[in-house]
């Protein structure tokens, strides 16, 4: 694995104390990127909300892939995925500035607008007119806002397990996950991430968002929620949608329903056997309708 980064360690308050505890997550991240099997680049862009971090990989005249990680996991996750997807894509996995990552933050994105202009501030200091993009959980929620506001630069979209969008959070689910963060020992954590999906997970990935959790405070200011008719109206672009039948946060079958109706390009599936975390608890799967659809 190929690592090179070109900006050093100057803190992150928003998110992290200390210089120290930020040291002590950035430690399980890199632990994280071991689990990806293929040369990495890791660097950081500028964006008006200060520094995204970015793990770039694939080809480098391959057709841009952007991908954005579920809320407290960082672009880590997709470590099962990301053989597969740069063997033809150059792929960008971007740390969205408001979670709890190796992004720096200025200010943080405080609506959908906001996020909308993060992110394209992201695709132009990358120099992308225009990419495929991809998103798991709340980084589905993201990926989503991002073509409705600006849906010209986006080609395809896959979304797997969306936070909200399609229908409403569950209160259990906003109820769980603020009572790990009070207080996130290493069970509460581990029960959490049991609950959200119904497969044993890589124990790395796990001590990631554990350790993110405890070394930092969460500072998201941009809940993912439902989006409107009209919104989903503007999405022509091919778009794959991929929910779990055991999902907890939301109800899948609402949401796949919905998708079905307000999206005019969509290919939609509900996995079996399978929780919050799709591409973590059943990555072939996941893998071969990606590649499919892609």
């Amino acid at each position: 694995m190929e690592h090179t980064e070109n900006k050093t360690l100057s803190g992150n308050p928003m998110h992290f104390q200390t210089v120290e505890k930020e040291k002590e997550y950035n430690a399980a991240y890199d632990r994280s990127l071991t689990l990806w099997n293929v040369p990495i680049t890791t660097s950081y862009v500028p964006t008006r909300f200060g520094s995204a971090h970015i793990i770039s990989c694939g080809p480098e005249d391959g057709e841009p892939l952007v991908l954005l990680h579920a809320m407290g996991f960082s672009s880590t996750i997709w470590y099962p995925n990301i053989e597969q997807l740069a063997q033809k894509f150059k792929v960008y996995a971007v740390d969205y500035i408001g979670d709890l990552n190796k992004s720096i933050p200025a200010t943080l994105p405080e609506n959908r607008a906001h996020c909308a202009e993060w992110l394209d501030d992201v695709l132009h200091a990358l120099k992308i007119e225009q990419c495929c993009l991809g998103g798991i959980s709340y980084g589905g929620f993201l990926a989503i806002n991002y073509a409705v506001h600006h849906a010209h630069r986006v080609k395809k979209m896959f979304l797997l397990s969306p936070a909200a969008s399609f229908a409403p959070l569950y209160q259990t689910f906003i109820d769980h996950i603020i009572a790990m963060a009070a207080l996130p020992t290493r069970e509460n954590v581990q029960q959490f991430i049991q609950w959200l999906s119904k497969h044993s997970l890589n124990q790395v990935i796990i001590d990631q968002f554990y350790y993110a959790f405890k070394c930092g405070s969460l500072s998201l200011k941009v809940p993912p929620g439902e989006f409107s008719d009209d919104d989903f109206k503007k999405l022509a672009m091919p778009i794959l949608l991929l929910l779990g039948d055991q999902e907890v946060i939301s109800d899948a079958d609402l949401a796949f329903s919905r998708a079905n109706q307000v999206c005019s390009n969509l290919i939609a599936e509900i996995i079996s056997g399978t929780g919050h975390l799709l591409n973590l608890e059943n990555p072939e799967g996941v893998n071969e309708k990606i590649n499919a659809f892609l």
